[in-house]
């Protein structure tokens, strides 16, 4: 009888072909510490499937390439997650590089509970105030560019929520449901990622994003109206960052695109409020 991986690696990404060979390259049979007859990695993508599947073919055979659907990360780490063959998932970003041991240090943990997050940071640090990376060095967060959830438990509260269209709130979404259905979170600092500083996108796209949070907003029940509040937290952070970060052009760039997101979110946020609440109206909740 042949026995499937225990681990499937679900990768998402959409034409960054050059983070996810950095990516894969850390996967690759004999890069991880972890014997790669026990690990899948499956490649699920939204973006030219025929170019990039041409260049796995020669570049990571090893690795399963799959059709995204092109509804956005919550969809296609969705589609994924039904591509795999392992008992567990473990879900990664397409431009972050895992440490050697990331994988055994999920096996290792996987007596300890059904949904492992591990240490992602950004050794190299974030210069200017126009990249970022998604740090977690303590836990609690569930970033989705490194965690792990048996398949039974993510297919029981059906996966990520599709109505997150955008790369923004869908693990935050995910995490609440997870705790909402009694599972805690096994922080494994030992599964380590490391996350390159990369580009914010403009501040309108930024700003478009945000309707993801007003729908976050409104399904977790929190005081409405929300935009008012939402565009302070965003001037506030984005603030913040920019005073901590070395003073130039970056700087006024920022502040450049602090306007242009804010500006976005006062034009479109009222309609996105009226979207949330027919879909969460106020006696209904997550």
């Amino acid at each position: 009888m042949t026995v499937g991986p225990e681990w499937s690696v679900v990768v998402p990404t959409r034409d960054r072909r050059v983070e996810l060979g950095a990516c894969l390259a850390r996967l690759a049979p004999g890069a991880q510490t972890l014997d790669a007859g026990r690990y899948e990695v499956i490649v699920t993508d939204d973006g030219d499937f025929e170019a990039t599947d041409a260049w796995m073919r020669t570049a990571c055979p090893w690795a399963r390439h799959v059709r995204g659907p092109r509804r956005g990360p919550a969809a296609n780490r969705n589609a994924g997650a039904r591509a795999a063959h392992g008992t567990w998932l473990v879900f990664a970003d397409d431009d972050i590089v895992p440490s050697p041991g990331w994988l055994a240090a999920y096996t290792a943990a996987a007596h300890r509970g059904d949904v492992l997050e591990g240490q992602t940071t950004c050794e190299t640090g974030l210069s200017s105030p126009r990249v970022h990376a998604p740090e977690n060095r303590t836990g609690g967060a569930l970033w989705s560019c490194n965690f792990a959830v048996r398949r039974a438990t993510f297919v029981a509260i059906a996966g990520f929520d599709e109505g997150f269209a955008f790369p923004h709130m869908e693990d935050a979404d995910l995490r609440e449901r997870l705790r909402a259905a009694g599972h805690a979170l096994t922080w494994v600092p030992e599964a380590q990622v490391d996350h390159p500083p990369r580009r914010l996108p403009s501040g309108t796209r930024m700003g478009a994003y945000r309707e993801a949070e007003v729908r976050y907003l409104y399904k977790y029940g929190a005081p409405r109206p929300v935009r008012w509040r939402l565009i302070r937290d965003i001037t506030l952070s984005r603030l913040v960052n920019v005073r901590q970060r070395a003073k130039g052009l970056d700087s006024l760039l920022a502040l450049w695109a602090l306007g242009a997101e804010v500006w976005h979110v006062l034009l479109h946020g009222a309609a996105w409020e009226r979207a949330s609440a027919r879909e969460f109206p106020p006696e209904r909740r997550a």
